[in-house]
């Protein structure tokens, strides 16, 4: 069985024995799509196929997922990428497949786990377990595990995510938060009031500035060097993307902040972390809930919501996504223009009508 381009369109060929022994081929073209012709190939295969034994009758999915995602996350994949799996197989796959062969899951039934788990849940959660129980299902299949495969043509349910205006603060909202926490002595020397000070003035994900230390900041040359960032498990690993390692140069405000900071920490670990002791951004998190809440925030957001408000201001008010893109640590400038597409549609409205008005006034 093949699928590949040809001068009109794509092909899918079909290889099978006859009555005889022989060996015959299948042909059709001129599918617009890879994808139409791997449905079409997939549809004849099972109507015209040999019948074989059903290996997916002997097979359950839970052992099969488990043993799929142990070679893949043997392959040196970061912690995150192992948390995510254990999460889908102790909040989906034992829940919902336990006790069911591969053969045994159907598109209905698919279906009808995908509208069961949507319910209360937003779209692109839904879509994130999804994607992982395609990539092992889709394996079944091309394993000959199964003659079909499940997933295919199946809808995403689930309510729709926040408005992209709804992840970011407005530029009066973050100006009072990073001024609030500023202004306070026991906030601004406290590591979860300097950490969302952080954040808010450097763009950093979280796991980058839990893994911060103090020989990451120079005073003198006014940076913070990224160069590691801290797993769930305490564990200290590179950054996400090669570009994640970066310098990136702060305003003179944060080092006046940060010099407070540092005199009133008293004790330091061995590796002279900046948050010593902390492993993930929750604690912050729901702190940074109830300042929002407290100070009559139209948008109540997260760590990451700041990191998204910092690019946000940036692009906003002129800033080259080129640049802005280098300092989030983004491996390539189409991640931050995917991000930010309501902005850079803003912006490109607004160049638009400075471009007209210019025009307009020539003589």
């Amino acid at each position: 069985m093949a699928v590949y381009k040809a001068d009109k369109g794509w092909r899918a060929d079909f290889s099978f024995k006859d009555a005889s022994g022989k060996y015959r081929k299948k042909s059709k073209c001129g599918f617009k799509t890879k994808k139409e012709a791997e449905a079409w190939l997939a549809e004849y295969s099972i109507n015209h196929g040999k019948p074989a034994l059903q290996k997916g009758s002997q097979i359950l999915f839970t052992d099969y997922f488990d043993e799929y995602a142990k070679l893949h996350l043997e392959t040196g994949m970061k912690e995150a990428t192992h948390e995510s799996w254990r999460f889908e197989k102790k909040l989906v796959v034992d829940v919902y497949f336990t006790g069911l062969t591969l053969d045994q899951i159907t598109r209905q039934m698919y279906q009808s786990f995908l509208n069961h788990y949507a319910i209360g849940k937003k779209r692109q959660t839904v879509s994130k377990r999804h994607r992982l129980l395609r990539l092992v299902i889709n394996q079944a299949f091309h394993d000959g595990l199964i003659q079909s495969d499940p997933t295919f043509g199946v809808t995403i349910p689930g309510s729709d995510s926040k408005d992209a205006s709804e992840k970011f603060l407005q530029l009066d909202e973050l100006t009072t938060l990073i001024e609030y926490i500023e202004n306070d002595e026991k906030l601004i020397t406290w590591r979860t009031g300097f950490m969302v000070y952080l954040i808010s003035l450097s763009g950093l994900r979280a796991g980058e500035a839990l893994a911060l230390t103090k020989n990451d900041v120079d005073s003198n040359a006014r940076t913070i060097t990224v160069s590691k960032t801290k797993q769930l498990s305490g564990a200290i690993t590179t950054p996400k993307t090669k570009t994640s390692n970066r310098t990136l140069v702060m305003p003179n405000r944060f080092f006046d902040s940060y010099q407070k900071f540092i005199d009133a920490k008293e004790h330091w670990n061995a590796a002279y972390e900046l948050f010593d002791g902390r492993r993930s951004p929750s604690v912050v998190n729901r702190w940074l809930e109830r300042l929002e809440k407290a100070l009559g925030f139209e948008n109540i957001i997260s760590l990451h919501g700041l990191r998204h408000s910092h690019v946000s201001y940036l692009l906003s008010s002129g800033v080259d996504i080129s640049y802005s893109s280098k300092r989030l640590g983004h491996s390539n400038i189409s991640i931050t223009q995917d991000t930010y597409a309501h902005l850079l549609q803003r912006k490109q409205q607004s160049e638009e009508d400075k471009t007209i008005t210019l025009l307009d006034q020539l003589n």
